[in-house]
Formats: structure tokens, sequence, C-alpha cells
């Protein structure tokens, strides 16, 4: 089974599972464009992501993706097939969720570790100039300035905890518009290219 198949199963599996407010993103970049999760599901309370292993992926590159996913993200679990998962369990840590594929059905072999909220860094990675200008702006603070200045404000101005969640609303916002064409041209089935109506063409949180 290919990667490819494992989304399309894991979002058959998802769907019926996900709250009023819960949307799904596939292929999201992240990180300054450096990493991509295969599907992210986000609410303004929520920020998960789940890498894909199909048989032709390099799980040796696990090790660098946790990093990646661990700081970007409140959770982070590997779903591939049930005959790799014991390969999938020597290459992350605990804090890792894993999700086994057995024919069709999804099996949670491990919960993942959630945290509440983001860093600062990392909420501030997930902001656009044009979030941070609207957010300053809000608090009645000076809007002038590149991404560099108008960051370093932000992060000065806000409490850690409100970044965290002005970043995972920003998030959400970003990805809502294609998961709803996505559930208005859903069928009776997922197919691949449904899952490819999922896909951003665009890193969520570019720099100017």
């Amino acid at each position: 089974m290919y990667a490819d198949d494992i989304k399309a199963l894991i979002v058959s599996a998802i769907l019926p599972t996900l709250n009023f407010d819960e949307v799904l993103g596939s292929e999201v970049r992240f990180g300054d464009g450096k990493y991509r999760a295969d599907l992210v599901i986000s609410s303004p309370a929520r920020l998960s992501a789940i890498e894909i292993k199909g048989p032709r992926d390099n799980f040796d590159k696990l090790g660098d993706q946790v990093l990646g996913y661990s700081e970007m993200f409140l959770d982070f679990s590997v779903a591939t097939d049930v005959t790799w998962i014991s390969i999938a369990r020597e290459r992350v840590p605990r804090s890792t969720g894993l999700m086994a594929l057995r024919e069709d059905e999804l099996i949670t072999v491990r919960m993942p570790r959630m945290r509440t909220r983001l860093t600062p860094s990392a909420a501030l990675k997930w902001l656009r100039t044009d979030d941070l200008r609207k957010i300053m702006r809000e608090k009645g603070l000076p809007v002038t300035g590149h991404y560099e200045l108008l960051a370093q404000a932000t992060r000065q101005e806000i409490p850690s905890a409100e970044l965290s969640d002005l970043a995972l609303r920003a998030v959400h916002d970003r990805l809502l518009p294609r998961f709803e064409a996505f559930r208005n041209e859903l069928g009776h089935t997922v197919t691949l290219d449904d899952v490819r109506m999922l896909t951003l063409n665009e890193n969520v949180s570019p720099r100017p």
C-alpha cells in the first residue's frame, strides 16, 4: 500500500471523528518551507500533524522530521502500514503517536503526547506579516516595519498564551476554505482526487 493510498484511508477514518470546528489540510508546508506535513488537523484550539510512511519512504528521515513537527505542532503522529509499525516505533520518541493500517482499518497503536500551546517562537513562524500588522493594529501599536521588526514587537507585547491562540486561529483560517471545498465535492468514498483538493499550493507561514 503506497503513501497516497494510506492517506486516503486515514482521511476516511478521521472525517467522522472531527469536531465541528476542526478541518483537515494536506501537504502543509511549515518551518519556512523546510518541512511539509502530510496531514494536518486544525482548529482554534488544535494543531495536529500526521506523517505518513509508505513502503517506498525513507524511515531514516524521521529523526529530523520529528524535530520540526515537535516544534511547530501541538502533537504529532506517524501512520504506516501495520507491516512497518515496528520500524516507525524504533525511529520516534514515545511522545510521538503511532497509527497502523491493517487492510482498511486504522488502528491507534499509541496516542501522541499533546501540548496545550505553541511556544512564542513557533507561533510567530505560523504568522504572516499581514497577521502581525493586524494584531498590532488591534492593540493600538505601531504597524510599520518589515516582518522581523513586527515579529519582535509582537513577541514583546503579546502574552505567550494569546500569541499561541492567534497562531492556531491563523492556521485554521487558511485551511478552512479548501477544506470546505473538499467537503462540498466529497462523494460516498474518499478518493485520491478528493485528497488532492486538501493540498495547499503555498507555504502556510511564508515570509514576505
